[in-house]
Formats: C-alpha cells, structure tokens, sequence
C-alpha cells in the first residue's frame, strides 16, 4: 500500500469543502491541499438544493454568514476566474406569514437585519400579493422582502471552485473513499482503497456522515441525515418571480430561468435515501396548491430527493474538534447559502490557526456539550 503525504486533506468535494481548499490557497500559498471525495461531482447535498441564498434571517450569525456570502456571489465569476458566470439571480427572497406569531418574528428579525445593513422590508398581505398573483390570499398576513437574495447554480459554482483550485495545486479525487482516520504521532493516517494519506491537519467537510469518521475516534458530533424532496413542474410562464418562503407550509419556491418552478417542501423523516418517496407528490401537492392555487394547473415533470444534515439546534456545526487539528464543518441544510463565508472562516482556522472569530465561537462542535444551543426564528424546516 502506498502513502501520499499533505499538509491539508479535506474529506468531502462539496460546496463547503471545495470553497475551504480554494480559500486555504489564499490564505497559505504553496500549502500542500488535498480533497477527496467518495462520489462523483456534484453528487452530494451540493448538487441536490433548492440554489437560494438569503439574509433574511432572525441571528446575527446566519445574517453574517449570509451577507458576506452574497457578496461574494455577486463577484464570484471575477474572484474565481470563472466567465461564464454561475447563474446569479437576485429576484429577491419573499418570505411570508400566515398567522399573527409568524409575522411578530419577522417584524423583530428584520430589526436586526437592518442593523447590519441587509436591505430587507416588511409588506402587509396586499403588497405580497401584488408582488406574486399567484399566491393565495387565505390566512396571509403579510410578509417580508430583500432585492438582493436571490439564486445561483450549484453546478456552476462548484465547477468554478474545482477549476481555481486546480488552478492553485489543489488535488482534488473524486471516486476516493476514505475507510477511516487515524492519528499515530500526531499525524493523521486517512486509508483509502489502494493507499494511505498522511496529512498534518484534517478537515470534514462530508456533512451528515461526519460521525461514521469520528465515531471511531471517540469523538461524538450530534449530526444525523435529513432526507429532503422537491417537485419540479414543466416550463410555464412567469408565476413566482422573488423565491418565496413560508414558514407555516415549510416551503420554498423558486421559478428558474427557463421556466420550471422549484418547490422543496420539508418534513422530518430518517434516513440517507436520496430516492423520492411514493407518497410525497400527494402528500405536497396540497401543501403547494394551498399556498399557491395560481399554480395548481402546471403539470408536474418529475420529483428528486437529497440529504442535508441535522442538528439539534438545525445550526451549522464548524470548528475543531476534541481532537487537536481535526476539523469539521458541517452545514445544517445551509452549505450552498452560507459556503463562501464558512470557506474563508475555516481556512482561516486551518491553516492559520485563527481561533477568536465570533461567529465559529458560537458554532464549535463544542457548544452541545455546555447545552448551548442557539434558536434560528426564521428556519423554514419542519
């Protein structure tokens, strides 16, 4: 069996690993970066999410995370070197509520945004409806509304990370399956199928299966699997043209460019299954037309499945672990959204060993054993 040695491995070619190897090029020129990943590209959560991004949000944190990463959507084709661009769309995010409760949480969330200057505003049931016909006018109360969230393609950002990275020396496998990690005289030992990495510093970037690498390491990372499901109609005419939220449905909409809508509509299940599910088209359908009934005569054309990880708090999870230069980054059904901002933030620590930023304080693996748990008001997960 042969060894490779690296100063970095990341373990997960998703969005939050490729943009922490791309940031670590930044940060530590000529650092020996690796990245491996058991899939092919874009086969993981990365490749199966609903491609919005926001600022409405009701912490501090998620609004940091958030903003930093728009902006760097907004410039992503100049910053990564990447001219076909990856699809930016800001339509802007309508996030609704159909009752009293739901619109006292936005009227208080969107007094923190403003603090960080996120162009958001609250709109009576009236503006929301002008806004989207479509939607239905039962129990809607009101909503609120900022221009700048929007939409990207997935596919396209992840290829523009893969081609920079590549660009500054990263070695990035796919089709690379790590078994296990060890650490022998402080250094780790990744086996993998015909050979051995053996890295200084390590990062897990593979989501929803972080345990099955830590677990025997003795580390224990409350972190389980989400399956999640979408319908995706035929191309129509313009209906939803913001990317819409309800609280109360638990779902999101998003109209591409070429005309399908996108509806991810959440429900807890268990399991790693990406298939969809027979009942689920029946069981959303209803859901969907409730919310909008100006859509209900679009013909469906498929539905698909993907996993996002879980936590107690359905907050991310980044930092070190117990064990010394083990890192993990796990993103709570916000990577695509939040991976800008996570990337540079755990490269930082990585690399650079930077350990006093406020928002990786708040979300270190750490916080569940102190029974700190921090509560999102604007989470649209059921």
């Amino acid at each position: 069996m042969t060894a490779v040695t690296t100063d970095v491995l990341v373990i997960g070619a998703g969005v939050y690993g490729l943009s922490s190897a791309w940031w670590m090029t930044r940060l530590r020129s000529g650092a020996r970066i690796m990245v491996v990943d058991e899939g092919e590209f874009a086969s993981g959560a990365s490749g199966r999410n609903g491609a919005g991004f926001r600022m409405q949000w009701g912490l501090d944190l998620n609004i940091l995370l958030s903003k930093e990463s728009t902006a760097f959507f907004e410039n992503a084709a100049e910053l990564l070197d990447y001219p076909r661009g990856i699809e930016l769309k800001q339509d802007g995010y309508l996030v609704l509520a159909h009752s009293q409760n739901a619109l006292d949480r936005l009227n208080a969330s969107i007094a923190i945004q403003h603090r960080y200057q996120v162009p958001s505003e609250l709109l009576d049931a009236d503006a929301c409806m002008k806004m989207v016909p479509s939607l239905g006018r039962n129990r809607l109360v009101g909503g609120t509304y900022c221009a700048k969230d929007g939409s990207a393609s997935p596919f396209r950002l992840l290829d523009a990370l893969l081609i920079a990275s590549r660009r500054e020396g990263v070695d990035v496998r796919y089709g690379t399956r790590v078994e296990r990690i060890e650490k022998r005289n402080g250094v780790f030992i990744a086996s993998i199928k015909d050979e051995t990495i053996e890295a200084d510093r390590v990062l897990l970037c593979t989501d929803w299966a972080a345990p099955q690498l830590l677990e025997p390491l003795g580390v224990e990372l409350p972190v389980t699997s989400l399956p999640k499901e979408v319908i995706v109609t035929v191309p129509c005419t313009p209906r939803v043209k913001p990317i819409l939220i309800s609280l109360e449905h638990h779902i999101s909409v998003n109209q591409l460019a070429r005309g399908s809508i996108i509806f991810v509509v959440s429900r807890a299940r268990e399991g790693s299954t990406i298939e969809s599910t027979p009942g689920f088209l029946g069981w959303a359908a209803p859901k969907v037309v409730d919310l909008l009934p100006g859509v209900a005569e679009v013909a469906v054309l498929r539905t698909w499945g993907g996993v996002s990880s879980l936590t107690p708090d359905m907050q991310p999870i980044l930092g070190e672990t117990p064990i010394e230069r083990l890192y993990v980054a796990v993103s709570s059904y916000r990577g695509f959204m939040t991976s800008p901002a996570v990337g540079r933030m755990m490269a930082a620590l990585v690399v650079e060993g930077v350990k006093d930023d406020p928002v990786l304080a708040q979300l270190s693996p750490s916080r569940f054993k102190t029974g700190k748990t921090i509560i999102e008001p604007l989470l649209n997960q059921e």
